[in-house]
């Protein structure tokens, strides 16, 4: 099976080094723009003031309009925190998408880490990882719960529903699919060999990614699921340029973002996370993350709103690892 790639859009201010500013109207232009080049899916991050100047878009409510501009691309989250949306109303938002996109959407959920978002906005925070998890445990449960049932009951630590009804139902059958997004060996990717459809991470080495694998293959084994039946996903940024002042602007992009902590960013810690280079460099790159096992990459152009790596990455790349 070829590898399948999908846009992120940057509905948090600064996420390119090209355009620290938001702009729907563009998002809208280069989605257009990605679905005839032949990208499978268009993904956005859910939090809430995490941009630059704190300027961020509601994921939900950017995936609604997106979805009204597509015809094939599948929709999804990197990834929805639990404590953003209660169960219940999460299972709403994601139904009726599934219904106004025709069946195209992938909810990508995970345990959430941003503490300082969660204080701000008054929401549930639990200092201890395991109970995060937990949490990211119920919620599952109740969606899929409310899913399947006419009317559904739940009764846990941190979440109840009682005969909780979602009308109309997601079009996908049993539910759309649920991405669990994380790394943590021990606790998070045991739940994603238990719960997931698709697991996804961030940022990581080839090598590294194959040994997250191993982790999850392991535990496929001890709670008895299938692997085969978990699609392996990778969220990573993209610059296609051998240009120097190119890559230094990447550079600075790197220090801000890291709020300027030591130790500095350097174009070799870069390359070795993100995908950076020519042409040759990053059909490389991509050919390595393919053969440990990545199955679909979800992108964050660095150079957006740009074509500038869009196009050679539709037009040479992905052709050539076919």
């Amino acid at each position: 099976m070829n590898a399948k790639f999908g846009i992120v859009l940057p509905v948090n201010a600064g996420t390119s080094a090209w355009d620290y500013s938001l702009n729907f109207e563009r998002m809208k232009e280069v989605t257009t723009i990605c679905e005839r080049l032949g990208f499978d899916s268009v993904w956005v991050p859910d939090h809430f003031m995490t941009g630059h100047n704190n300027e961020t878009y509601d994921a939900w409510t950017i995936l609604a309009g997106v979805s009204q501009i597509t015809e094939r691309m599948r929709l999804g989250t990197l990834v929805t925190s639990p404590p953003h949306r209660s169960p219940s109303a999460l299972a709403k938002i994601v139904a009726t998408l599934d219904v106004m996109s025709n069946g195209r959407v992938d909810l990508g959920i995970g345990a959430g880490n941003n503490r300082n978002e969660k204080l701000a906005y008054n929401l549930p925070w639990e200092e201890i990882p395991r109970a995060r998890i937990s949490r990211l445990v119920e919620t599952i449960k109740i969606l899929k719960g409310m899913w399947a049932n006419d009317k559904f009951t739940f009764k846990g630590k941190y979440y109840t529903v009682l005969d909780a009804v979602c009308q109309p139902k997601p079009i996908q059958k049993p539910s759309p699919p649920i991405l669990i997004g994380g790394k943590g060996e021990k606790l998070l990717l045991k739940i994603v060999a238990k719960y997931a459809d698709a697991w996804n991470i961030d940022e990581i080495p080839a090598d590294a990614y194959a040994h997250k694998l191993e982790v999850i293959q392991n535990h496929c084994k001890s709670v008895g699921t299938n692997y085969n039946n978990i699609e392996r996903t990778l969220e990573t940024y993209l610059l296609i340029s051998d240009k120097s002042e190119h890559q230094q602007r990447l550079i600075d992009w790197t220090n801000w973002h890291r709020k300027n902590r030591p130790p500095p960013a350097t174009l070799e810690e870069i390359k070795r996370n993100y995908i950076v280079g020519s042409v040759q460099q990053v059909t490389d790159k991509f050919a390595e993350y393919i053969k440990v096992g990545v199955q679909r990459f979800m992108i964050y152009f660095m150079d957006y709103p740009t074509l500038n790596s869009i196009l050679p990455l539709a037009q040479q790349v992905i052709p050539s690892l076919d």
